[in-house]
Order: C-alpha cells, then sequence, then structure tokens
C-alpha cells in the first residue's frame, strides 16, 4: 500500500495542496484540473499509478474518481487561501501570492487556508495574517 493510500482525508487534501503548488510554481502557466492530476499521478512517488482509475460506489452504484475527488478539495482550499484563481471555467493559474509562496511552508499554507487568505473577515472586522512569521 502506498504512502499516500494510508494518510486520512485531512492529509491527503494536505499534501496535494503543497504539490500542486509546487507544480504550478514550476509550469508557470495556466493548467486545467486533468493536467494537474495526471502530473501528479505520474511524477509523485507517493500517489499510486493507479489512482485515476473509477470505482465504484457501494451506496449509489456509480462509478467516480476518489482521488479526483481529495483533489478538487484540494484546489478549492488553494483558491479559498488565495493562492490559485481560476480565470475561466476549468483553468487554474498561481496569484501573485501563489508564485511568491514557499511550497514547502505546510504551516503558513494551512493557517492561509484556514482563514481564508491574507485578508479574511469575522464580523464586521477586518484582519491581515501576519506573513512575516511565515518567511
Amino acid at each position: 500500500m502506498s504512502e499516500f493510500a494510508k494518510m486520512t482525508t485531512y492529509k491527503k487534501e494536505e499534501f496535494l495542496e503543497k504539490e500542486i503548488l509546487k507544480y504550478l510554481q514550476k509550469l508557470r502557466q495556466p493548467a486545467t484540473r486533468i493536467q494537474i492530476a495526471e502530473y501528479l499521478v505520474k511524477n509523485t512517488d507517493s500517489i499510486p499509478n493507479d489512482s485515476l482509475k473509477y470505482v465504484t460506489s457501494k451506496k449509489t452504484g456509480r462509478e467516480y474518481i476518489p482521488f479526483m475527488n481529495r483533489l478538487s478539495f484540494a484546489i478549492t482550499s488553494l483558491k479559498k487561501a488565495e493562492l490559485i484563481d481560476h480565470p475561466k471555467r476549468g483553468t487554474t493559474v498561481l496569484t501573485k501570492l501563489g508564485q511568491d509562496i514557499n511550497s514547502d511552508n505546510e504551516e503558513y499554507i494551512h493557517e492561509l487556508v484556514m482563514k481564508g487568505g491574507l485578508n479574511y473577515e469575522i464580523g464586521c472586522t477586518s484582519l491581515k495574517i501576519n506573513s512575516s512569521k511565515f518567511q
């Protein structure tokens, strides 16, 4: 069993967030969700090569790809953290923050995901994360 398969759902998403950022930083151009998925499966040792295979849901009988669910949640989290954007349907690009961030700084990425980016609101109060402590 692969290292990725042993991870909890949340750990898989955190792992994918980091790997997505690394890929987009390396690519330096827009990518589709499918391009991201195929690259990660082919080029990340921790992710099994058969991750893009369909499985059948025991509840509904429908086919789906579990890896794509995790990938979609990771992409949504990166969007919420303002690290990526979708300039048009099906296209993912890095924001300025996403280009500049150290993709190995998991603590900072996690804080951005949990807070909703550098600028976020709680009630009527606008707050700013102190990014200097994570550099």
